[in-house]
């Protein structure tokens, strides 16, 4: 699977706040007062202020994931990130793609309330994760700690010693996470400084997987 790490046509929490604004003005054209609704349009604007809800809420755990996880990953690895956008799709969860896909089914392409390949591209964020795992992983093995290995504990360690799975972005994942989930986001955060700053920021990681749960 290929890691496609396009970018949006711009930064993801404004992004969201454009969906989010689009939505409300989508509700309120479409708003009428209770005894003149159908039931049709009863259902359909209860789904768009569904997703305005929704994005809101994301927007808000985009903000805190740049506000606090993204500083604590930077000092601790000594690698800036480009953006926080790229930490964000990380830990993006599953269940926004619904939401996402839902929105962009929702509506013909010219009355989006953002464009069309934003909304594609904010429903594959969730496989990110994956993508970006085997990314870190692989270039572990092969470029970095060749011959040797890295227990899945170490990985697990890093993943609370970061805080990710308290900060995933959206809803509907499971609150205590299983080793094979904490190793995925570790890795997925691995691959993804391996992406951005090459073999040499990877390397400055390494210590960090073996100095323990507390260090």
């Amino acid at each position: 699977m290929a890691y496609e790490y396009g970018p949006l046509s711009r930064p993801l929490g404004e992004t969201l706040a454009a969906l989010q604004e689009g939505l409300m003005q989508e509700y309120r054209l479409e708003f009428l007062p209770a005894h003149r609704r159908s039931a049709r349009r009863s259902r359909r604007l209860r789904r768009i202020r569904g997703w305005c809800r929704a994005t809101g809420h994301l927007a808000e755990q985009v903000a805190l994931v740049a506000r606090r996880t993204l500083p604590r990953i930077e000092q601790e690895a000594g690698h800036i990130f480009r953006s926080p956008d790229g930490l964000a799709r990380i830990l993006t969860v599953p269940s926004t793609k619904r939401l996402f896909l839902d929105i962009l089914a929702g509506f013909p392409e010219e009355a989006l309330p953002i464009r069309a390949n934003d909304l594609a591209l904010l429903g594959r964020f969730a496989d990110d994760s994956h993508a970006l795992a085997l990314i870190g992983d692989v270039t572990l093995r092969l470029k970095v700690l060749p011959g040797e290995g890295v227990g899945a504990a170490g990985f697990a360690a890093l993943c609370d010693r970061w805080g990710l799975h308290e900060s995933r972005i959206g809803s509907g994942f499971r609150r205590s996470p299983d080793e094979q989930e904490k190793e995925t986001l570790a890795r997925a955060v691995l691959g993804l400084i391996y992406v951005e700053g090459g073999v040499d920021a990877l390397r400055a990681v390494v210590p960090l997987l073996t100095y323990g749960r507390t260090g």
